[in-house]
């Protein structure tokens, strides 16, 4: 029982963090400021250096996919 416990509260918290990282995600309180701190991590994280190429392609990116989640609490 112990176990399970542990497990489900594992798994809880890397949902989260998952989600967190994600655009679109936890951004409905946030500065652009931070959101913009938060594609740069996420960019980063992937090893796009800014100025780069791809650096500019995984901002698009995450540019697109906020876009794409915020796109149905538009519609509704």
């Amino acid at each position: 029982m112990k176990h399970i416990i542990i497990l489900a509260i594992a798994a809880t918290a890397l949902t989260a963090c998952n989600a967190a990282n994600r655009p679109g995600r936890g951004e409905l309180f946030m500065s652009e400021a931070d959101i913009a701190a938060k594609d740069d991590a996420i960019c980063r994280s992937y090893g796009a250096e800014p100025g780069t190429p791809e650096y500019v392609q995984c901002r698009g990116t995450q540019d697109q996919r906020r876009d794409a989640a915020q796109a149905p609490r538009r519609s509704g």
